[in-house]
């Protein structure tokens, strides 16, 4: 009988100490996307803006010493240009994150816009894998689009990161599945009652 009533009970509301600790780790998960943001828009642009840099961490990375580079103005521009392929999907994805931890901020943990955002992280995460060696391969090709004839480079470069982020994003959609099932049978449940 005290089995059944506990069963029927709401659950508990969160105490005030945790909440404050929600709202603390969701500034501190929120600075950090700004910070990665920031890190996503700058970071490309010091990169491409330094010819020996790019040269050099080319040949380490993705052609042999081998492969003459075009490092002029315009190979370093599209070069640029294809970095935001991936750039883009990173801020995206840190856009779905700070969206995420405003939705903890305000209480909101199983609804259905945390899960959205959750399965729009996953996605970016996916995305990524996929744009990450099509991005390298756009920049190995602005680098030697200006080479002669038979002296162009186009290259496809897979590396375990790519699976990393591939898993990562499975791993993070499959958790946002399980919350939106777990919210919507709280919403059943709720009506049931």
């Amino acid at each position: 009988m005290d089995m059944s009533r506990r069963q029927n009970q709401p659950p508990a509301a969160p105490s005030a100490s945790s909440s404050m600790a929600m709202k603390r780790l969701a500034w501190c998960i929120k600075l950090c996307c700004l910070l990665g943001a920031l890190f996503t828009l700058v970071a490309p642009a010091m990169f491409w803006s330094q010819p020996d840099w790019v040269e050099s961490s080319m040949h380490q990375t993705l052609v042999s010493e081998s492969v003459a580079l075009q490092t002029d103005g315009p190979a370093l521009f599209y070069g640029w240009l294809s970095s935001w392929l991936v750039g883009g999907l990173r801020l995206f994805a840190l856009w779905q994150v700070w969206a995420l931890f405003s939705c903890y901020q305000r209480g909101e943990v199983f609804g259905l816009e945390p899960v959205r955002r959750l399965r729009r992280f996953a996605a970016a995460l996916v995305a990524h894998t996929l744009a990450a060696p099509l991005s390298d391969t756009l920049a190995v090709l602005a680098l030697t689009l200006g080479n002669p004839p038979g002296k162009r480079v186009l290259t496809l470069h897979f590396a375990f990161e790519h699976g990393y982020s591939l898993f990562f994003g499975l791993l993070f959609w499959a958790i946002a599945r399980v919350m939106f099932e777990a919210s919507r049978v709280a919403q059943e449940n709720a009506e049931f009652v």
